[in-house]
């Protein structure tokens, strides 16, 4: 299996990394690690698109634990048919 670590650049002062692991493509930012949905080229993906998925991902968590309701299903986790 083919070991990628690429730095797409910085997002708040921090770098995000793009790398392929066991269970495919995900992004590392902030010792956090974002999984990106297979429908997803990682060919296309570059730091404009890896920061907005991150700062969406973020706001998403966030929301739940406002809503301090158990988990929800992120849309963007859904697989395409």
């Amino acid at each position: 299996m083919e070991s990628k670590n690429n730095n797409l650049g910085k997002f708040d002062k921090k770098a995000i990394y793009l790398n392929h692991g066991k269970y495919g493509y995900y992004l590392q930012y902030d010792k956090k690690n974002y999984k990106i949905p297979e429908w997803v080229p990682h060919e296309k993906i570059d730091l404009e698109l890896a920061s907005n998925y991150i700062d969406y991902k973020i706001k998403w968590n966030e929301k739940i634990k406002l809503e301090n309701e158990g988990p929800k299903e992120d849309p963007l986790d859904k697989e395409s048919d």
